[in-house]
């Protein structure tokens, strides 16, 4: 008995310890809520491109941004708006739809504490990788 009563303190801030980090690695849509800029880089349609911008994120996973893109040296500014999903494991999904190119999927996954999404564009004929960072 001695031995659980010296014992109980440390078990309770071991398990709180553990709840703390259980909660800091679980990702909802809560953990992209609020303003992100980006930058991407690549081909789009066998020719180079790369892209900065800004973008907003509601608490129902809806978005919208802007930013400037330039597609083969052509540089054109664009709008968007989207959906995006959260997955618990901190992975992303998200269908964009553009002034520019249109429609585009983008895979991506929540990292360094929520502050940052490494993103890949999940199209036939891209290849387009970026990351956006917390504002």
């Amino acid at each position: 008995m001695k031995l659980l009563m010296r014992l109980f303190p440390m078990l309770l801030l071991f398990g709180t310890a553990l709840v703390a980090w259980a909660d800091e690695e679980t990702c909802t849509l809560a953990s992209l809520e609020g303003g992100w800029g980006f930058a991407l880089s690549g081909t789009l349609l066998a020719s180079p491109a790369a892209a900065i911008g800004v973008l907003t994120v509601d608490a129902e996973g809806n978005f919208c941004g802007h930013n400037t893109l330039s597609a083969n040296g052509a540089i054109l500014s664009e709008t968007f708006t989207g959906t995006v999903t959260v997955n618990p494991d901190c992975t992303t999904s998200a269908t964009v739809v553009s002034s520019v190119v249109g429609e585009a999927h983008f895979d991506g996954v929540l990292v360094a504490r929520k502050r940052e999404i490494l993103l890949i564009r999940r199209d036939p004929g891209t290849v387009l990788i970026g990351s956006a960072r917390r504002q």
